[in-house]
């Protein structure tokens, strides 16, 4: 068989036989920093927008610098965290956690500046919940929950006036306590179910990898087998010429002479790889190594002595 037949034959690696397993590997190797930059930077846009809107647009008076001054800091983080990590870095789910548990402490601070859970903008502390639960693990999104209840707790026990023209509205206390169990119970729904159906998607995709790595497998298996029968089919050619060599030595050979025994023992080997081709030839990714552990005994104790 010519190189360009073997090179023809090779099995081809399939492109989807490293590509999914190490996508898959990839996926749960951390959550991309640049996505939860993005997310963070327009969190940061938005808050900016809403105390514009506000301050100058309706009118109400805010606590300007301590809230430029929580909005800054977030964005001042932001900037050292995305100068500081090239743009492809990922962060473990640890980090990734830390990450997101900043944007609630940072949400809680605004919160608690703008008049707590008397803020209709309170529902937000849920977006970092909703995120972490569809990119950690379960307990990093259980913690983040657990600090989320705590600045919802918190606000709704202290807070600054909210921003309001004229004589801050009274909430009964029954109306705060009813907002503080909706939080509180919309979170953790939230959280679970995001997470149950991030982790089924996560599930989906691992045994699609499996799958397509076991299919490529059995592609290559396939296009050994056809190398192998091609091979035997070859090879076929020239092993016949040696069996017809090896006839006509046996026939020359005395059976008196010293190399009659080499002569017959080729025979026996010529027609031993006879019918390991034939075997491939029907059967090419069938097991043929049992065939070897079949060694006649002179030529056994010849290769022990040989040494």
């Amino acid at each position: 068989m010519s190189a360009d037949e073997s090179a023809r034959l090779a099995p081809a690696r399939p492109a989807g036989a490293r590509a999914l397993p190490a996508a898959a590997s990839a996926a749960q190797a951390g959550v991309r920093l640049r996505a939860l930059v993005i997310i963070r930077w327009a969190a940061v846009a938005g808050q900016l927008v809403t105390v514009a809107l506000v301050q100058w647009g309706l009118g109400y008076p805010l606590p300007l610098l301590p809230v430029l001054a929580v909005i800054g800091t977030s964005a001042l983080l932001n900037l050292v965290i995305g100068l500081g990590r090239p743009a492809i870095a990922r962060l473990d789910d640890r980090n990734a956690a830390i990450f997101l548990g900043f944007d609630v402490i940072q949400l809680a601070a605004l919160l608690y500046l703008t008049g707590g859970l008397h803020n209709p903008f309170s529902i937000l502390l849920l977006a970092p919940v909703a995120v972490a639960a569809t990119i950690l693990s379960f307990r990093s999104t259980l913690a983040l929950c657990l600090l989320t209840i705590a600045s919802i707790s918190t606000i709704a026990l202290v807070r600054k006036p909210l921003p309001w023209p004229g004589e801050e509205p009274v909430l009964p206390d029954l109306y705060v306590a009813a907002l503080w169990v909706g939080l509180v119970l919309t979170t953790l729904l939230v959280a679970l179910y995001a997470w149950r159906v991030a982790e089924e998607a996560r599930r989906m995709a691992n045994a699609l990898a499996a799958t397509s790595e076991a299919l490529a497998r059995e592609r290559q298996m396939s296009a050994l087998g056809a190398l192998a029968a091609s091979a035997a089919h070859e090879l076929g050619s020239p092993l016949g010429t040696i069996t017809l060599i090896a006839d006509d030595l046996r026939r020359e050979v005395p059976p008196g002479s010293p190399a009659h025994e080499d002569v017959r023992l080729l025979g026996e080997e010529v027609r031993r790889c006879a019918d390991i081709l034939t075997r491939l030839t029907l059967k090419p990714t069938e097991d043929v190594s049992s065939t070897y552990l079949r060694v006649p005994l002179p030529a056994l104790i010849e290769s022990a002595a040989e040494p």
